[in-house]
């Protein structure tokens, strides 16, 4: 490992920009085989063949992916946009060159990003412009006139943790040049659905929504909630009724029958208070209407809730285009009635009729209207295709999607990569294997449910401990394959709560002692056989906050973080808040709260990490979001006197929600920091922080790890699974380095690696192109060097051993900025060797060390 510098004044540089660190790129780790959340699906509807087999998908989180062989393959199109949330798309059926993508998904969820407006492309996605827009948040639906591809019809919900303007139905009528806002209600009703006459453009159905959402409560509806229609292409609006429900209503979802447009079904939560039983305020039900809405008629049994799961979420439903007898409302499963919505399949999961090859929480269809036995589903499990109407599914599995809650990395060799994952359990894979390649068959599941924290005992690999969704605690025995639930019961009579991703930590003292929390903070000394509270309540304790709506718990710790160098010293952060400190193990407590605030911190905003310096036990870094106020700004904290005080270090980071701040173990001057749009470093303590996107996409990165060995960075993206790339000389910098000439930097010894360089060993590419797999790691010593300026000269990397004899030669780049050499070893003895760059007259060498091959075991083993 590198030297740690102390010279607490060592990096004064400040005119170093994200440029010299343009070397650097990222392996992409998602374990795709599980897919991820869609939000929408766009086919082009032309009989031009040239499209027959191309279609669009997007990952709530993820972007824009595009298929040109009915998805045999996908391409990534949407990356270089500033936001990876996406609520639409869609595709006029005159021109399929034109793709419109409206960012913001509007699932209503606690965990749905903000999007930065509406987006056109006229190439077929290889370029977008933006067009508009920009505060509208949230876009669920895009409607293009049928006639007129340049009259644009678009849905927006606005904020979701807010009231705001940028609400109701927006209108273009020059392709997007200049829009008007044709409907709204007010700040809290934003338009969740659209639905258009094709024979007659100027009649169309907007379903609005009145709902607003709280950190700790969400008001999934009221009584603005309902269907507009106009007749005159929204000059004017009229609210339908004639049967159709009023009062504190939820979401609604529309669709329209092509073939004789008087006919539309409506899918609505409706939370009234039901006759026969008044505390039933959840129900789904769904309407008819055959004459444009003048009346509608319940079609389902009042015992049958058809909207089932968290509706504000899912509570779409689509017709089919060629029977309107048959309709499916998306939830946990694809409900369906081929009778008018009389009866109805699958309320309940798992689903037993139709769909039952895939995974569950529908989140969009589309069902092709020249055939309607082929449907394309998207899912919390990605993407599916169906050509028998849903009795056998087929899983396009190869796109690249994964929402990460949580990472770990421990020190096996090669390590391996932990990752909890949104819907998808906790998954495990080696950082290199001996196929060249990591592939699908290399994760291996550890965790279950909603995947959260996950941490290795790294004094024994034997032992990994992991939550899942409002705090339920399991210990792993990667030895013998055994699980077990450790979580912790409280009592007297106590309840504890927990956040939906709640916390557990390993003490760096002692791996037999972990934490969790609640609304106190949790000790186990015995791997989690038994559990004690070592404080009070932590928290605000407010029982109008704890007593909130909408499948949340508050008033919980969020984020747990001892000393690694005083045992016993504790910091402890909440989701309302707060942040304490303990020194002697929890028997006294301080709260740092007031003094974060006198700094400039919001109050009662989100804790999102805490996290304790290796350098000095007085050292603290707190990362704030304000995400869950609609609060973009960031909020970063130091303190250096155990919490005392502290000093704002957020400096020139971008408007981006801050999720954790990272001092690095070797550089103390070295910080690592991810926010909801990308990750930051600083080399200079938080003076100025620098882009080290590279190539990642921009997306909400919620986790940090570095693999100290390696010298690695381990990214944990909420919508792009985990990204790794090598930062070993980023950890050496210094303002002497940045200053010098040239440098050559201290190269990282690693062992050989057997595999084959080809990166497809044992014929995985022969199983065909819907697979996708991230490549090794360069095999061979990494050299890094430094230019200060572009050199006429040519750079040249010398290879020596013990005895001066030259093994190799190997040209190198003459740019500014820092470049790398890969010296392949693969075919040399271990031991050490010496690397001498040579530029112009200037000469430097340094040491390299190949070390012994890994010893790759055959099948799966636990370290």
């Amino acid at each position: 490992m590198v030297i740690a510098f102390y010279n607490a004044n060592i990096f004064c540089q400040s005119n170093y920009s994200s440029e010299l660190f343009n070397i650097f790129e990222y392996r992409n780790f998602s374990p795709h085989r599980v897919g991820s959340w869609i939000s929408d699906i766009a086919v082009p509807e032309t009989n031009n063949p040239e499209y027959k087999y191309t279609f669009y998908v997007s990952g709530r989180h993820g972007g824009v992916f595009k298929t040109i062989n009915n998805g045999t393959t996908f391409q990534q199109i949407f990356d270089d946009y500033g936001t990876s949330s996406i609520g639409a798309i869609e595709i006029p059926n005159s021109n399929p060159n034109t793709i419109w993508v409206g960012t913001g998904e509007a699932s209503n969820a606690r965990s749905t990003h903000s999007g930065n407006g509406i987006y056109k492309s006229i190439d077929g996605g290889e370029t977008f412009k933006f067009m508009g827009l920009a505060d509208s948040h949230h876009i669920p639906k895009i409607i293009i006139h049928p006639k007129n591809e340049n009259i644009i019809y678009v849905a927006v919900m606005g904020h979701l943790f807010s009231k705001n303007k940028m609400r109701g139905v927006f209108k273009t009528i020059d392709g997007g040049k200049s829009w008007q806002k044709i409907l709204y209600i007010n700040q809290q009703t934003g338009v969740i659905d659209i639905a258009i006459n094709r024979d007659n453009p100027n009649i169309l159905y907007a379903a609005t929504y009145d709902k607003i959402r709280y950190p700790w409560h969400l008001e999934a509806g009221g009584t603005n909630s309902g269907i507009y229609k106009t007749i005159d292409g929204g000059n004017s609006w009229d609210r339908l009724s004639g049967g159709f429900p009023n009062g504190n209503i939820g979401r609604i979802g529309l669709d329209i029958y092509r073939k004789n447009p008087n006919i539309l079904y409506a899918v609505v939560e409706n939370l009234n208070p039901k006759e026969n039983d008044p505390e039933d305020l959840k129900y789904g039900e769904v309407y008819f209407t055959n004459n444009a809405g003048k009346s509608w008629v319940k079609t389902n049994h009042d015992t049958v809730d058809v909207s089932g799961k968290a509706a504000y979420s899912f509570n779409q439903i689509m017709i089919d285009q060629n029977n309107y007898q048959n309709i499916y409302i998306n939830s946990i499963s694809m409900i369906s009635s081929n009778d008018g919505g009389k009866s109805w399949n699958d309320v309940k999961w798992p689903p037993k009729h139709l769909f039952t090859g895939m995974f569950g929480d529908i989140r969009t269809m589309w069902i092709n209207p020249s055939d309607s036995r082929h449907l394309i589903i998207g899912s919390d499990g990605g993407i599916y295709v169906t050509y028998d109407g849903g009795k056998n599914m087929s899983h396009l599995y190869h796109i690249p999607l994964g929402e990460a809650y949580d990472i770990e990395v421990d020190d096996s060799s090669p390590y391996n990569i932990y990752v909890g994952l949104q819907d998808h359990e906790g998954w495990k894979a080696p950082s290199n294997s001996y196929n060249g390649m990591i592939g699908t068959p290399h994760w291996n599941i550890v965790g279950m449910w909603d995947g959260m924290y996950h941490k290795v005992d790294h004094k024994n690999n034997r032992w990994l401990y992991f939550t899942t969704q409002f705090g339920s605690h399991h210990r792993v025995d990667q030895l013998n394959g055994t699980r077990q639930k450790i979580e912790p019961k409280p009592n007297n009579g106590l309840k504890y709560r927990y956040t939906w991703n709640t916390p557990i930590e390993i003490s760096p003292h002692n791996s037999k002692i972990i934490y969790t929390g609640g609304q106190y903070l949790l000790r186990s000394k015995d791997r989690g056989n038994s559990w004690e509270a070592i404080s009070d309540d932590l928290t605000s304790n407010d029982s109008i906050k704890i007593a909130g709506k909408g499948h949340i718990m508050y008033c919980t710790i969020t984020s747990i973080s001892e000393s690694p160098i005083k045992q016993g010293l504790i910091w402890v952060g909440t989701d309302d808040g707060k942040v304490h400190l303990t020194k002697n193990a929890g028997r006294s407590w301080f709260e740092s709260t007031n003094a974060l605030v006198n700094a400039g911190a919001p109050e009662n905003y989100w804790i999102s990490r805490v996290t304790t310096s290796s350098h000095n036990p007085a050292v603290a870094f707190v990362s704030i979001t304000g995400f869950y106020h609609d609060d973009f700004k960031p909020y970063v904290y130091m303190s250096t006197d155990y919490g005392r005080s502290w000093k704002s270090i957020s400096s020139n980071l971008p408007q981006e929600p801050v999720n954790i701040v990272l001092q690095d173990e070797d550089n103390k001057n070295l910080l690592w920091l991810a926010t909801d749009g990308g990750v930051y470093l600083s080399i200079n303590s938080g003076i100025k922080w620098i882009n080290f996107n590279q190539n990642i996409p921009s997306v909400p990165i919620k986790d940090i790890e570095i693999q100290e060995r390696e010298d690695d960075l381990v990214l944990g993206t909420y919508g792009r699974g985990v990204y790794i790339t090598d930062i070993a000389p980023i950890k050496q910098i210094s303002n002497k380095i940045l200053n010098s000439e040239i440098h050559l930097f201290d190269i990282e010894p690693q062992p050989k690696k057997n595999y084959s360089d080809q990166k497809n060993w044992g014929n995985f590419r022969l199983m065909g192109d819907s697979h996708i797999y991230t490549p090794n790691e360069p095999n061979g010593l990494m050299i890094y060097y430094y230019l200060k300026n572009d050199s006429k000269s040519t750079s040249k990397i010398v290879v020596s051993d013990n005895k001066n004899s030259n093994i190799t030669e190997i040209s190198g780049s003459s740019s500014k900025g820092i470049n790398r050499v890969v010296w392949n070893t693969k075919d040399v003895k271990p031991g050490q060797y010496y690397i001498t760059l040579m530029i112009g007259k200037n000469k430097i060498t340094k040491r390299g060390i190949v070390e012994p091959a890994y010893k790759w075991p055959v099948g799966n083993n636990y370290n």
